[in-house]
């Protein structure tokens, strides 16, 4: 896999800018590659090598009730394709409705290089098999496996009439292990800039021991426990807080948990949050949708949120300056947060497990939703192991359960914050880094007879 040097995107997409008529252009160009293999306990399922190629062009037209502005993309490199998507955007911005509210595109920027792995860009389907046949080797023939080994890149430019033109690369390996048999499961998934920052010989091994643990589990009566909450389980609620709380949209529309608690302290001093796309466990483009540098941002400062985050648009509304979290325009979603990272304590997995008496470990939520975003009242499952913890140590599995519990309350309710910190989440809706958690009081609502 190679990606498309700096030179050529911004040679291609200064072009296509020049060439515009419009009051105010935007070019953004993208060169994505990805390299995936699917595997179960037969060996490789599916396997893809695939490379995307996208140019995307936003106008502006002056109008004497507002702005018109549209946004139209084509899959392509080449400037006939990019004529393509302006003469497009063109149209679409003559119906579109005037907009009073726009902001000027950004001037000139400067931003830090990055450029994606060259070890993750040639993990080649060799290594993979490599992995795949490790995995296999110990799972079977006691335990069916599944899993996804994925490694992927993107190079990124955006450009506009205003000067501003940046660039960048981003890359990303990806392990995931789900093993099953006699009644368990366990699951392991590992994240990194890199493939030997992955030790996969730890992460298929937990997924099976984690398997094996949890077989024949007892019932349990749904109630409020302390819980020690394994990375995989924190970013399934946590991931949450970006998607619906800490973005400028929702604070005006007043349906964030930030409104009339933003510079008062919400939650646990021992909870630091901040939005870090250069922390070096999950590095990320130094730029935001529209161009805007992204820096270090802290979203909690021990229990305390210190406001929204914004894109120009709402920066603009509120009298700041964008704090580079801006979607691709024009976006009804607001500015988002997306590389979030939770500051660690202290203590090991295991002496966190020795400081509870009587409580769960959880390994993992799913099917995680939100019913209240004001509160950021989620519900959603255990899975892949969840276990009764008595007197500090791990006695026997439990079966699943279903919690219903607002993360505003649990936070508040933070015993314990881990050492370390590892990147965890969906493998393709997210993640955050964070250690694992204590959390008293969580509410579980209901049980199940698996």
């Amino acid at each position: 896999m190679g990606l498309c040097s700096r030179e050529r995107a911004l040679e291609l997409s200064l072009a296509l800018a020049r060439e515009s008529t419009a009051l105010e252009t935007e070019v953004t160009f993208e060169h994505g590659v990805e390299r995936f293999a699917r595997f179960a306990a037969e060996g490789a399922t599916q396997s893809a090598d695939r490379e995307r190629f996208e140019i995307a062009v936003r106008v502006r037209l002056d109008d004497v009730e507002g702005l018109r502005e549209a946004r139209a993309t084509v899959s392509g490199s080449t400037l006939e394709a990019g004529r393509a998507a302006l003469a497009r955007a063109m149209e679409l911005a003559r119906y579109s409705p005037p907009n009073r509210a726009l902001v000027p595109l950004g001037g000139p920027v400067e931003v830090p290089r990055t450029l994606a792995e060259p070890s993750t860009l040639a993990h080649s389907f060799a290594d993979k098999s490599r992995w795949i046949a490790r995995a296999l080797e110990l799972c079977l023939p006691h335990f069916e496996p599944a899993g996804l080994l994925q490694s992927s890149a993107l190079a990124k430019a955006i450009v506009n009439s205003r000067g501003r033109a940046v660039y960048g690369q981003t890359g990303r390996f990806a392990a995931s292990l789900t093993v099953s048999g006699g009644g368990g499961s366990g699951m392991a998934q590992a994240s990194a800039a890199r493939p030997e920052l992955v030790d996969h010989e730890r992460l298929f091994e937990s997924a099976r021991r984690t398997a094996e643990q949890s077989r024949d589990p007892r019932p349990l009566e749904p109630a409020e426990y302390t819980v020690v909450l394994e990375p995989l389980a924190v970013s399934s609620i946590l991931l949450f807080a970006a998607y619906q709380g800490f973005g400028a949209r929702e604070v005006e529309e007043q349906s964030s948990f930030l409104c009339g608690r933003e510079g008062r302290r919400l939650w646990s001093e021992r909870f630091t949050l901040t939005d870090d796309p250069d922390h070096p466990a999950m590095p990320a483009l130094a730029f935001d949708g529209e161009g805007t540098p992204k820096r270090r941002r802290v979203l909690v400062d021990r229990g305390t949120p210190t406001g929204p985050v914004t894109d120009r648009h709402f920066a603009a509304r509120r009298g700041e300056e964008s704090s580079g979290h801006a979607l691709a325009q024009p976006s009804s979603s607001g500015p988002m947060p997306l590389n979030l990272v939770v500051s660690p304590g202290q203590g090991t997995l295991a002496e966190l497990i020795s400081g509870v008496e009587r409580g769960l470990l959880v390994k993992q939520f799913h099917y995680t939703n939100a019913i209240d975003p004001k509160e950021l009242l989620l519900t959603g499952m255990t899975r892949n192991g969840t276990f009764w913890i008595e007197d500090g140590r791990v006695k026997f599995p439990v079966r699943n359960l279903r919690f219903t519990q607002s993360l505003v309350e649990a936070l508040a309710n933070l015993r314990a914050v881990g050492a370390g910190g590892e990147a965890a989440g969906a493998l393709f809706d997210g993640e955050i880094v964070t250690p694992p958690l204590v959390v008293d009081r969580f509410r579980f609502t209901s049980s199940t007879d698996f």
